[in-house]
């Protein structure tokens, strides 16, 4: 990393230092150093090493912890964290990726909740839905989770797209979400893309196709045509909780290390943990069945040190996975993982990218300038904003804005130099903000910017796993029982649940992982089980009987809306007449509507009874297409859920009196049929806590004042 704001990198390192040691509040890197001290027991008969103190390999440390394991976690950076860690720059914290924590995170606020003992709504901030800014517009257009019928006609009119579309938009995801995958066990055939999904709906046009693309692409760095359709069908599965009212997500209120990780260092070395950060492992063996690690400070040449643990979890990234599979030194005792367990050779074909983000900090505050997570709609490198200033502690700020710009395209970034590449960056960001001033280059001091504070970073350590078509196959388990025994692996690469790479992911598999390690405890012990088991957090899903149907109700609206972007006007201002031939000469589309709705519907109702007198509500039992590990809403309680919904829809129109919105669940522990009961119609709302929104909620467009710089 070459940027201005990074090429004093002594002196940042001291000016860390000295921030830190003078912080009164608590400090992950204070708590680590003492926890590297600890001594590590590797005879215990219940010790534990973990590789990689990224959310993963912290999770499942706490969960063995708290079962009576002795756990040691190896990170080879500085700071423990990965994806969800900071760097300190100056006095400055600086989050790596500006993550987003959606309401269904079960698992990790379980960890957050539970484990961490932390109340959400004093943590976070709950944010109804997403910004879009087009380049020249002075308004933002509101995109709102769809959970309820108000945020739904709400995004139908928004202006992202014409209604009709917007419709199709969402009408193509319940499609997906119910679609029959792996069916008939044909896996070549399952490998679909996203876009290939939507090539072969017929409900799907050209600007649906681009706006799923532009999501996935600003949320996951991966285009839809390289995208496991599989895959995505999973998340969408998990967000799709019409009718809860929940938020889109919820922002943490401060930085991932003061806010997330500073409290999981501390509770794992209140449990006993150590913790080795600046330290490479080396090489992972297994000699008589037992694990053997060998490891050294980071970027050292030295011979480190080698120890025999009962467990390890392996959680780190694809490319330093690969190498402690492959085995490190020839020289080394036992056997290397990939000679036991010949499938993970497959591990080196997982994709990461990272992105590029920049911390933009102002002279000023910009007025009028949302809190939301805003989309800046087709611009060069995919480029996301959303200011931190009005989510962090506001004392860190002065009344000032602070920007922080993600290129989730990073790489249509021109050159090789990332010094150049930032720039690019913010020149980009001035065609939808121009009355910010960036000087005439990276460090002009007669500008809006204030240099001192702002940082970019390429994040090339830091890459986030790709969900790409047919990846499913080369990720690893989180156990082979059989070959390796007494080995774990964790990260959001690894096969679980939640498919998609996303927080909810990683803490899953890092729950998952430390399953796998008291289940080989237990085994050496007579079948004794250490602690209380570690399980996972069910997620509450619809089944494929509500999804199916809802798929047949809306399908006569879907056929009609797309007939209507056949033959009605483009846009709100096109005029009727010859411009539109177009659209009509395309009779053979028009024309086969009919037939492809008759054989869409029968298809659906086949799959539909097939799941209802079956009770196959999950899907396939093995792949990316398996649901195994979430609860179901029946057909029946889906269908009273919808119903209390329309009802009680009806009822505000005619009052006139709308009720807020919802933001979160707050930890309330429901069950499906309390869900079922509260969320029809708020049949029981004066007996289950309402989840609204602050009144403070904006959710109308806002207009930007201009000031043009001169």
């Amino acid at each position: 990393m070459t940027t201005k704001s990074t090429r004093t990198a002594s002196k940042s390192k001291a000016a860390a230092r000295k921030a830190r040691s003078g912080s009164a509040k608590t400090n992950p890197t204070a708590a680590e150093s003492v926890a590297a001290s600890a001594s590590i027991n590797t005879a215990s008969g219940k010790s534990v090493a973990v590789v990689g103190g990224g959310i993963a390999g912290l999770t499942a440390a706490i969960k063995l912890l708290k079962a009576g394991f002795d756990v040691t976690v190896f990170e080879q950076k500085d700071r423990l964290g990965g994806n969800t860690s900071s760097t300190l720059v100056d006095g400055v914290e600086h989050d790596v990726y500006p993550h987003m924590f959606c309401d269904w995170y079960d698992n990790f606020w379980d960890l957050f909740e539970n484990d961490l003992g932390l109340d959400r709504s004093a943590h976070f901030e709950p944010r109804a839905g997403v910004k879009m800014l087009a380049e020249g517009a002075t308004e933002y257009q509101t995109l709102l989770n769809p959970t309820s019928l108000d945020a739904i006609f709400k995004n139908l009119k928004s202006g992202s797209l014409p209604p009709a579309e917007m419709f199709l938009t969402g009408y193509s995801m319940v499609d997906l979400a119910g679609h029959p995958f792996d069916r008939e066990g044909n896996a070549q055939l399952e490998r679909q893309s996203v876009n290939g999904f939507l090539y072969s709906s017929s409900t799907t046009t050209e600007e649906v196709a681009e706006l799923e693309n532009y999501m996935l692409e600003v949320i996951w760095s991966a285009s839809s045509e390289r995208t496991s359709a599989a895959t995505y069908q999973d998340f969408i599965r998990h967000t799709l909780s019409f009718p809860d009212g929940a938020p889109f997500a919820h922002m943490l209120k401060n930085s991932l290390n003061d806010g997330l990780i500073a409290p999981i260092v501390n509770l794992i070395t209140s449990l006993g943990g150590a913790i080795k950060t600046s330290t490479e492992v080396t090489a992972v063996r297994l000699l008589n069945d037992k694990p053997k690690v060998s490891w050294r400070a980071a970027g050292s040449n030295s011979r480190g040190s080698t120890g025999t643990f009962d467990q390890v979890i392996i959680a780190v990234p694809g490319a330093p996975l690969t190498d402690l599979v492959m085995g490190g030194a020839s020289n080394l005792a036992g056997d290397r993982l990939i000679d036991r367990e010949p499938s993970l050779s497959q591990v080196r074909r997982l994709t990461s990218v990272p992105i590029p983000v920049i911390d933009l900090y102002l002279k000023r505050k910009l007025p009028g300038f949302p809190p939301e997570n805003i989309g800046l709609t087709k611009a060069k490198y995919g480029l996301s904003v959303v200011d931190i200033a009005q989510l962090w502690p506001a004392a860190q700020f002065g009344g000032k804005t602070a920007l922080v710009i993600a290129a989730s395209d990073g790489e249509s970034l021109p050159g090789h130099d990332f010094a150049d590449q930032s720039w690019y960056m913010l020149q980009e960001l001035i065609k939808f903000y121009p009355d910010i001033d960036i000087g005439r280059e990276w460090g002009d001091p007669n500008c809006d910017v204030d240099w001192a504070k702002t940082h970019a970073r390429s994040n090339a350590d830091y890459a986030l796993f790709l969900n790409e078509v047919g990846g499913w196959d080369w990720r690893p388990e989180a156990a082979y029982p059989v070959t390796l025994p007494n080995i774990a692996f964790a990260g959001d690469l690894c096969r679980s649940n939640v498919d998609m790479a996303t927080v909810e992911g990683a803490v899953e598999s890092g729950v998952i992982a430390a399953e796998a390690v008291q289940r080989f405890d237990a085994a050496a012990n007579n079948g004794k089980v250490r602690g209380q088991p570690i399980k996972l957090v069910k997620h509450l899903t619809y089944g494929n009987s509500a999804l199916r149907a809802a798929k047949i109700a809306l399908m006569p609206f879907a056929y009609a809306a797309k007939a209507w972007t056949l033959v009605g006007p483009r846009s709100p201002d096109a005029q009727p007449g010859l411009q539109n031939l177009g659209n009509v000469l395309q009779a053979e589309h028009l024309g086969l509507l009919p037939l492809q709705y008759i054989n869409d519907w029968w298809t659906t109702a086949y799959w539909f009874w097939q799941s209802t007198l079956t009770g196959n509500q999950g899907g396939a039992t093995t792949g990316p297409a398996n649901h195994d590990d979430d609860d179901f809403i029946d057909l029946g309680a889906a269908l009273l859920m919808v119903a209390g919904e329309f009802a009680s829809y009806a009822s505000e129109q005619c009052s006139g009196q709308p009720r807020p919105s919802s933001a979160s669940r707050q930890g309330e522990p429901l069950g499906a049929g309390a869900n079922m009961v509260r969320q029809a119609g708020k049949i029981a709302s004066g007996f289950f806590q309402d989840r609204a929104l602050s009144d403070d909620d904006d959710i109308s467009p806002r207009k930007r004042r201009w000031r043009v710089k001169r």
